[in-house]
């Protein structure tokens, strides 16, 4: 089938599995959740060999967040594909995405700029705590709105990447309707080019390293490596990675460059490594990552760990945990478990061990709140805006040359196999 057809075969026998809800999925989800928590929740002052490599294990969940990038954009850009050409596909899937996300994040902007100001003064909060940007939070737009302001809002520090996630959700639905199967993958490859070059113009005109690391034009390659892999798995002749074998340079490519950003110690060699082709390195060991989790078999080790209870239950709950764990770390270093910690025995990692636990065990205690009396109750009503599913493959066109099967009318091609949930 024509590459420009705008059509997917079924996968190929050996193609990964794509239909339906993927748990291990949720399993990568909730690594990411888990390296973020790591790395705002890391305190100790310890400089023992234990503290040391605690605090460098802590500095890379920063990137946890680009791996909630590379997986958003996987996922939502193989729904789009798939849903491509349904009936209300527009309405079906804005209004998906948003009774998966405004609830709870609105829910948090009241609490953040209705409730929490007038309290903040009587119960010793921060003094950040205020109702300004409010209106930059209401229009998702917080992540320019950081480059305004010297500190960031302490409960909502954090909605940086949602903000971008949310403006990339606006946009590219009616890109990916606009164009084919070639034309899809063209428009990843320049998003991932456009980011590059935005970072490197930025990076020699002298921009803040703020503006690199939020601004949405900055980051959305890591969204577009995600909706690269989602479009290479949906080849319509189900070569799926083979046929763009320079996807496998592009990966070895990339690891001196993160390897840079390991060995390197904080400072200006390492910003500058890390915002100009730092982040896009990160994001294809990432999407190697999501690729690895959908291909492998379930016995396989990868598949294994990531099917863990342990982050299967993180991976669900990801989006509350995400909103709730910043603003509770922040009553944690306050109250119960204040900073500088406690040292046992000459030393503050035993007290680190509990915080982590401690943090991460409430997080997810709120977040199931969360689920259970808000956030299941509004998913309920996505079933009124369903994928539609697509018609069952015309068995006499299944034979058919390639050339000849794209030159057939639209409603006698083949059709998609089910989205990814």
């Amino acid at each position: 089938m024509s590459l420009n057809s705008g059509r997917v075969d079924a996968p190929a026998a050996h193609a990964p599995r794509l239909q339906g809800h993927l748990p291990v999925l949720d399993g990568v989800r909730g690594l990411a959740v888990l390296l973020v928590v790591f790395f705002h929740t890391t305190h100790l002052s310890d400089q023992s060999v234990a503290g040391r490599v605690t605090w460098w294990l802590a500095g890379a969940g920063w990137t946890g967040v680009d791996l909630f990038f590379v997986l958003s954009g996987f996922l939502i850009t193989g729904i789009l594909w798939e849903a491509k050409g349904q009936p209300y596909f527009f309405r079906n899937f804005y209004m998906r995405r948003f009774l998966r996300i405004f609830p709870l994040y609105y829910l948090a902007l009241a609490v953040s700029f209705l409730v929490l100001p007038s309290l903040a003064g009587r119960l010793g909060l921060d003094e950040r705590i205020t109702t300004d940007g409010a209106t930059w939070y209401l229009l998702y737009l917080s992540n320019f709105y950081q480059l305004w302001v010297d500190t960031t809002h302490p409960i909502l520090g954090v909605v940086w990447s949602l903000a971008i996630e949310e403006q990339f959700y606006i946009v590219w639905p009616f890109l990916i309707a606009a164009v084919s199967y070639r034309g899809a993958i063209r428009l990843c490859l320049g998003t991932i080019a456009m980011a590059i070059l935005v970072r490197v113009g930025l990076t020699l005109y002298g921009a803040s390293l703020e503006s690199t690391y939020v601004v949405t034009f900055c980051r959305v390659d890591s969204l577009a490596m995600g909706g690269l892999l989602a479009m290479a798995l949906r080849h319509p002749e189900g070569l799926g990675l083979k046929a763009f074998p320079w996807m496998r340079w592009a990966a070895w490519a990339s690891v001196p460059v993160v390897l840079a950003l390991v060995v390197l110690p904080v400072g200006p060699m390492f910003e500058l490594v890390k915002r100009t082709g730092g982040y896009t390195a990160i994001a294809v060991i990432y999407a190697v990552g999501v690729y690895k989790a959908v291909a492998v078999p379930k016995g396989h080790l990868v598949h294994r760990l990531l099917t863990t209870r342990l982050l299967l239950t993180f991976g669900k709950y990801s989006y509350a945990i995400y909103l709730i764990h910043s603003p509770l770390d922040a009553i944690l270093r306050r109250t119960v478990l204040k900073t500088p910690l406690k040292t046992v025995a000459g030393t503050d990692f035993p007290m680190q061990v509990v915080f982590y636990v401690v943090a991460a065990g409430l997080s997810l205690a709120l977040a199931l709140v969360s689920w259970n009396l808000f956030e299941k109750h509004m998913l309920k009503l996505k079933d009124y805006f369903p994928y539609g599913k697509p018609p069952a493959p015309v068995p006499a066109t299944a034979s058919l040359p390639v050339a000849a099967s794209a030159s057939l009318p639209e409603s006698e091609r083949t059709e998609p196999p089910a989205r990814v949930a």
